[in-house]
């Protein structure tokens, strides 16, 4: 079975950058810059400079306006804007494409209330 068969949403390419911050005993890292390669209303694919292990949790500032109706779902209030949201790293390998880089699988586990 392929990485993609397992899937509950469907992916949807997209590149922009977003603002994560590690969370580490409730504390939040300082913020630091990721490309979004894909994602879904169920996590998104980013490339860092930093290797992250699984279950590490990150808080994720994303612009709602550049994914349309795949993350207004996370929107309490169905608004598109700016969305918090808290990720689980679920896999982290080094990117095949760019050396030197990671590419971090994420999925979303909570919204932050706005």
């Amino acid at each position: 079975m392929g990485e993609d068969d397992r899937r509950h949403h469907k992916r949807k390419k997209k590149q922009s950058i977003v603002s994560f911050y590690v969370i580490e005993e409730e504390e939040k890292s300082a913020p630091q810059k990721a490309e979004v390669i894909d994602g879904s209303c169920g996590g998104i694919r980013l490339r860092t400079s930093e290797s992250l292990a699984k279950n590490t949790r990150v808080y994720i500032r994303l612009n709602s306006e550049d994914w349309g109706e795949e993350l207004t779902y996370i929107c309490k209030d169905g608004a598109r804007g700016l969305v918090e949201v808290i990720g689980s790293v679920m896999w982290c390998l080094e990117s095949e494409n760019i050396p030197g880089e990671f590419e971090i699988g994420t999925c979303f586990i909570d919204q932050i209330e706005q």
